[in-house]
């Protein structure tokens, strides 16, 4: 394994990915060291950073969270020496456990900003299992209804430590009810939100303040949206861009309560006193 980051003999892959249900509940640091196993096994010359503690050259674009799944996920990898892409593809996937299918895979340039700070918007597919019968579709469209109608759905969130109430609603650029699978004996429902900094709607509170957070169901995210992707920008120009400052209701943090040996500062460490900073 190459630590080299001036190698000349190098390549940035742009992988396209799936993440399934038979994976949907791991945390995106078990995802990381998943797809670094498998680099290992298949035997891969994958390029490590510098430092005391090297870490390889991967790059999500946007983690998922535990119970969600993705249909078309991208990571950027970095490899040392080059090999062909073809034989990139065919080793990681001979590798890759069930639950996880590789699409597509290109080159991508070593300059060029990380994904993630690209991202305004995703799509997602919110699937509502129940039997015929059991879950009346008119009762999700009046559901639906009420949520647009709305200006404000108040939602809690946790930032290093601390809570604080977000609005929800104006996340949310389209949901609609798409009609029941007798098949697979779900009702489907499609959902577009914004995904910047510190504003990004999530499918699993849209699905709490949709009154269906009872029902069993599955998360997947269809695709992402990216602001040097022309097509996306003039899809995504019909909607407002939502500032973090704008949704967030910050009178409302509650802080965690601290004892008395964390309030005096006695008899605690320096890591514990700089934690603090960040609380």
């Amino acid at each position: 394994m190459s630590t080299s980051e001036t190698t000349p003999d190098r390549i940035r892959v742009r992988i396209t990915y799936e993440k399934g249900e038979r994976i949907k509940f791991i945390s995106h640091q078990d995802e990381f060291r998943l797809w670094e196993r498998t680099l290992r096994r298949a035997d891969l010359p994958l390029l490590y950073k510098n430092g005391y503690n090297p870490q390889p050259h991967i790059q999500f674009a946007s983690p998922l969270g535990v119970g969600i799944t993705g249909a078309n996920e991208w990571v950027d990898i970095t490899f040392s020496p080059r090999l062909p892409l073809d034989e990139l593809a065919a080793r990681m996937q001979a590798k890759l456990p069930p639950g996880v299918a590789i699409h597509a895979i290109r080159e991508a340039p070593f300059k060029s900003e990380a994904l993630q700070n690209h991202l305004i918007g995703a799509d997602y597919s919110i699937l509502i299992y129940a039997e015929p019968g059991e879950l009346d579709g008119s009762l999700l469209v009046e559901r639906i209804d009420a949520f647009l109608a709305k200006t404000d759905i108040w939602r809690e969130r946790e930032r290093k430590g601390r809570k604080y109430a977000y609005n929800l609603r104006p996340l949310v650029f389209e949901l609609r009810y798409e009609g029941y699978e007798p098949e697979a004996e779900h009702h489907r429902i499609f959902l577009r939100v914004q995904q910047r900094p510190g504003a990004t709607g999530r499918p699993d509170e849209v699905v709490d303040a949709l009154g269906l957070d009872d029902f069993a169901r599955t998360l997947r995210r269809e695709r992402l949206y990216l602001d040097n992707v022309e097509a996306d920008v003039a899809l995504f120009a019909a909607y407002p861009v939502v500032e973090k400052q704008a949704i967030e209701r910050m009178g409302e943090r509650v802080r965690k309560p601290r004892d008395r040996r964390r309030r005096s500062g006695k008899g605690r460490t320096i890591s514990e006193r700089a934690a603090d900073e960040f609380i």
